[in-house]
């Protein structure tokens, strides 16, 4: 059985090793060490999937929306799952706990770049819908956010800062 827990220092090359199974190019494991080491990621958020050693992985960073410093925001990402355990659920049940630490810590949202087909499940929804922009690029409806209650972001809008390493590669 599959458990999900939040990652450890001990978890780094696991998590590496699983990212560069995961993606072919390799960015998004230099993503996540980048975050990292650059105290980054939000302190109990990012989660990993145990099965004998890590088997999934969801990182979580700090962001910001420009013009609404009162709101705490989150990015989701990168979520990877290893190919041998993908179709399994554990995904699932990794993107479900990670959003679950994020509501815990005092997130007001959480937003991601993702296939909205699978990310919709978890109640994310076009960014653009609550006047959210992102400071990257991404393709057109893959922006996406989970406000983490209801009314989290009523009058918030803006561009949101991802931290620099999203930037960087």
């Amino acid at each position: 059985m599959v458990d999900i827990e939040p990652t450890m220092p001990d978890d780094e090359p696991a998590i590496e090793r699983l990212l560069r199974a995961a993606f072919e190019d390799g960015v998004e494991a230099e993503l996540a060490a980048v975050l990292r080491d650059g105290e980054d990621l939000r302190a109990g958020c990012s989660m990993v999937a145990r099965e004998d050693g890590v088997v999934g992985y969801a990182a979580v960073s700090n962001a910001s929306v420009v013009g609404s410093p009162g709101v705490e925001i989150a990015v989701l990402g990168p979520v990877a799952v290893a190919p041998e355990h993908q179709d399994e659920g554990t995904g699932t049940r990794l993107v479900r706990a990670t959003l679950r630490a994020c509501k815990r810590s005092g997130c007001d949202a959480v937003v991601l770049e993702g296939d909205p087909a699978f990310y919709e499940r978890f109640g994310f929804e076009a960014a653009t819908a609550y006047g959210l922009e992102s400071d990257l690029d991404p393709p057109a409806g893959a922006f996406q956010v989970w406000s983490c209650w209801p009314g989290a972001l009523d009058g918030v809008s803006g561009i949101v800062r991802h931290p620099a390493p999203f930037h960087a590669l």
